[in-house]
């Protein structure tokens, strides 16, 4: 009998943890109620079309809680294949933010591919400003991405508006 409470209880505590990373992976993404990601524009079409191009529903794909749709079912199933390859940096928040270590949304038409990875900005001004030293603009976001993904968890993201000087509230 305590083999048996014992492998329950391992169950539950199995499957709690699964439902906390869950929960973990949602929280690092910037997606809509309905769990769309990057306001439904295709993330293969950055690297392939080099430019933002609105996606279908019905050629869409999950990825670490958040749902993408794609211009085409090839650019579904390239996505499919490598989803971290395509996937937006820093949970689809805007990099600039993320490098000074706050959080906003994004606009998905201002970007830039570096280094292999889709960085998305809030403003053509935050584009600017992350790209006045973009090395250590990434490094600063790489660092403060982790930090800011664990005092959100559980918590609705809320935006900081001073993140650059002229951010619009969204």
């Amino acid at each position: 009998m305590k083999k048996i409470i014992g492998m329950l209880f391992l169950l539950v505590v199995s499957m709690v943890s699964v439902c906390a990373q869950q929960e973990v992976r949602k929280k690092q993404f910037n997606i809509e109620k309905s769990g769309l990601a990057i306001e439904g524009y295709d993330p293969v079409a950055y690297f392939t079309d080099n430019k933002p191009v609105k996606g279908e529903e019905k050629f869409s794909a999950e990825y670490r809680g958040a749902t993408y749709w794609f211009a085409s079912a090839e650019h579904a199933e390239l996505f499919k294949k490598d989803p971290a390859t395509y996937a937006p940096q820093y949970g689809a928040f805007c990099g600039y933010a993320v490098s000074i270590g706050k959080l906003r949304p994004v606009d998905p038409n201002i970007f830039q591919i570096e280094n292999g990875r889709l960085i998305l900005q809030h403003t053509r001004e935050a584009y600017d400003l992350f790209n006045e030293d973009l090395k250590k603009s990434i490094e600063k976001a790489d660092k403060n991405w982790p930090v800011i993904v664990a005092d959100h968890i559980g918590k609705p993201v809320k935006y900081d508006e001073k993140a650059n000087p002229t951010a619009s509230s969204n």
